[in-house]
């Protein structure tokens, strides 16, 4: 028995010792493979180094080589010409030399030629030779080695970072409404983008995520951080048709970009388009102005806007402007800031004279008026209520409207009988029976007319929801109060809240009891009720939005006085935001006043300046930009193309120098940098086009 347990004894053990033995030849075996998988790793690292060091000596070089050809440009062109003085204008003569496309094939006549001399050794690779000789560097090794763990880690922790900027590099998409105002949609298709949509653009890109105004409608922006800085060209005098005319002989601007839109633009005699442009907060300073006094930006940037810019533009609008535009005496901030613009109009449904889908849309409607008088804040607000029933047309069709003024008194109210029969009275909701229509006899045209000669040229329609209305009525207006878009009790844009709501919480009255179906008079005074008591109020009453936006600013200022640089702007606070407006001649009083309060600051605050270079010709200014465009995150460029420059004997030669300006304008802008070019329309065509590039570290377009 005991023979047994030693003899089992001693088989454990060996057992044991075998198992170790194995374990530890595995762990050799192992331990070989890994380091032998190691050793690979980091020879496939020191190779992808050598490429990445090689790339970059090729970048480094190319810019050489560009910075050599523009200079040599810069000679040629301040030379005396032989051509006469009167046939420049003032455009930048910029050199049509292109680089070889097939830098191979160069690269191997070179190493050939080389060879021949006896110039190169017969065992290195022509290619490489030359792709070394050509970046000025001969000092990486020609063969690579193993190597330390130090130089491992070195080059681990490098590659992480060049795929960080990689994964960071901005980019912009265009969304649905982007993609119709597209140059590359058919006209009867598309839908131009508005300045407005521009001026977002811009916004978030000095700003960042937290811009009020946000560019989301048309266009999406990744990776906003990552902007180095923004360069804008608004070329006055050029419309949508001088472009398209001469499309194929933008050779440079069609390769820069990509994307290309068409704009609308505010009226010529409205003053230049860099007017609207600097209404944006150039500077953190300025916006921190804004916000103190009026409580947010957000309300700044409804207060400041004007919404009838744009719809002067769209609607038969008269030229001729008040002598006084004071306030009425019940408001405490202009009627005219509630209005729609025509952005807002497009986004809520509203139908407006406009090409593309919606002009199709809207081709039956008619005008409230034939010409229209501008809207002052003393223009008459009326109440305007529909009801409508369906039809067997499949839509729902008006049965009755009523119009009240401000003095709540019903000035029109009438019954309607459809064009089409009525298959669904929708008695809850419109009050209308089959018993109330059996003696209606009035169609829409009558309304349509008896509508146009009761209203004044410059009346102010206030609804719930009044784009259903007006789609009900197939006419249009472009003074428009939305009671569903300047109220709101939900904190969220695009969430309406119901009249009957917004009654019973701000103005203490329950509306819309009646079993029978909704009242239009009731309806249509309660809107007025409405507006009436926001414009006794202020821009935030009754809004959620902008009063959670001005409760939690003074929260802030409350709590720190630097908490708005450290929230709000704090990617302006990561570097020096300054702001360059270089322009042909002097600028206008209006946005002189502009930069003025843009530029005022405390001494110690100098990221907040404005800088103004008023230069004399096209050619001084396109130098300037390319001299301060990296010193500034927003560089904007203004000039003036005349447009007798297109006309037929000169316009290809107008061309060429305008796009030779646009390459040169381009290659001011740096890696990341966002680069926009605004053709802004001339006297015979308001119609403009928005080019957009963001430009990679190769100098092509994101």
């Amino acid at each position: 028995m005991m023979w047994t347990r030693t003899t089992i004894a001693l088989r454990r053990i060996a057992r044991s010792q075998s198992l170790n033995g194995k374990r530890s030849r595995m762990k050799e075996q192992m331990s070989a493979k890994q380091h032998e998988r190691n050793e690979k790793k980091k020879k496939k690292l020191a190779a992808l180094a050598n490429l990445m060091e090689l790339n970059d000596r090729d970048r480094l070089h190319e810019a050489e080589l560009a910075k050599k050809r523009d200079a040599e440009e810069v000679e040629v062109e301040e030379k005396p010409s032989a051509k006469p003085e009167d046939e420049d204008d003032g455009f930048i003569m910029v050199g049509s030399k292109r680089k070889s496309r097939n830098r191979r094939h160069n690269t191997e006549q070179e190493g050939e030629s080389q060879t021949a001399t006896g110039a190169s050794d017969p065992e290195e690779p022509v290619a490489k030779k030359s792709r070394n000789h050509e970046a000025g560097g001969d000092s990486l090794p020609q063969e690579i080695g193993s190597l330390s763990e130090d130089q491992y880690k070195q080059l681990s922790a490098e590659l992480r970072r060049r795929k960080r900027e990689l994964e960071n590099v901005p980019a912009l998409r265009l969304r649905e409404m982007g993609q119709r105002a597209s140059l590359e949609t058919p006209q009867e298709a598309r839908t131009p983008i508005f300045l407005t949509d521009i001026q977002n653009l811009i916004m978030c890109a000095l700003i960042g995520q937290k811009s009020p105004c946000r560019p989301d409608r048309w266009c999406s922006v990744e990776k906003w951080l990552s902007l180095s800085h923004s360069v804008v060209v608004i070329l006055e005098g050029l419309s949508l048709y001088h472009y398209l005319s001469n499309e194929s002989q933008f050779e440079a601007t069609n390769r820069i970009f990509s994307t290309k839109l068409e704009v609308i633009l505010p009226p010529q005699e409205e003053g230049q388009i860099i007017d609207e442009i600097a209404k944006i907060p150039l500077t953190n300073v300025q916006a921190r102005r804004l916000i103190d006094e009026h409580g947010s930006l957000e309300s700044a940037v409804e207060l400041n806007k004007d919404p009838t810019l744009f719809v002067k533009t769209i609607f038969p609008i008269k030229n001729n402007k008040s002598e006084t535009d004071d306030m009425h005496e019940d408001d405490k901030f202009p009627r005219t800031k509630l209005l729609l613009s025509a952005l807002q109009m497009v986004d809520e449904g509203y139908p407006i004279p406009m090409q593309g889908e919606l002009h199709t849309r809207f081709r039956h409607f008619k005008y409230t008026k034939d010409v229209y008088a501008p809207v002052t804040n003393r223009s008459p607000m009326f109440g305007v209520d529909c009801e409508m029933c369906q039809t067997e047309a499949g839509c729902n069709e008006l049965t009755r409207i009523s119009i009240v003024n401000e003095k709540y008194e019903t000035v029109y109210e009438t019954l309607v009988l459809p064009n089409n029969r009525i298959t669904d009275y929708l008695t809850q909701y419109s009050g209308i029976t089959a018993e109330i229509m059996e003696q209606v006899t009035k169609k829409l045209n009558v309304v349509q007319q008896e509508v146009s000669e009761l209203l004044p040229p410059d009346a102010i329609l206030v609804g719930q929801s009044l784009n259903s209305d007006l789609n009900a009525m197939k006419m249009m207006h472009p003074y428009v109060i939305d009671t569903s878009v300047c109220f709101n009790t939900s904190g969220v844009r695009r969430r309406k809240t119901k009249l009957k709501d917004l009654a019973k919480t701000f103005l203490q009255e329950i509306i819309q009891q009646n079993t029978d179906g909704h009242d239009s008079i009731e309806d249509s005074r309660a809107t007025l009720k409405l507006v009436k008591k926001k414009l006794a109020n202020s821009i935030e009453f009754g809004d959620q939005i902008l009063t959670q936006h001005k409760q939690l600013q003074e929260l802030a200022n409350a709590s720190s006085g630097d908490t708005i640089s450290n929230n709000l702007f704090a990617h302006v606070a990561k570097r020096d935001k300054r702001t360059a407006i270089v322009t042909v001649g002097e600028l206008q009083p209006r946005l002189k006043e502009v930069i003025e309060k843009a530029g005022e600051a405390a001494p110690k605050d100098h990221s907040s300046a404005v800088c103004v270079h008023e230069v004399s010709t096209p050619k001084e200014a396109v130098r300037k930009v390319n001299e301060i465009a990296l010193e500034n995150a927003l560089t904007i460029a203004n000039l003036r193309v005349p447009e007798q420059d297109f006309v037929l004997d000169s316009a290809e030669r107008s061309v060429a120098k305008l796009d030779k300006t646009i390459d040169r304008l381009w290659k001011s802008v740096a890696h990341n940098g966002l680069f926009l070019v605004l053709m802004g329309g001339s006297t015979e065509c308001s119609k403009g086009v928005a080019k957009i590039a963001i430009k990679r570290l190769n100098g092509s377009e994101s």
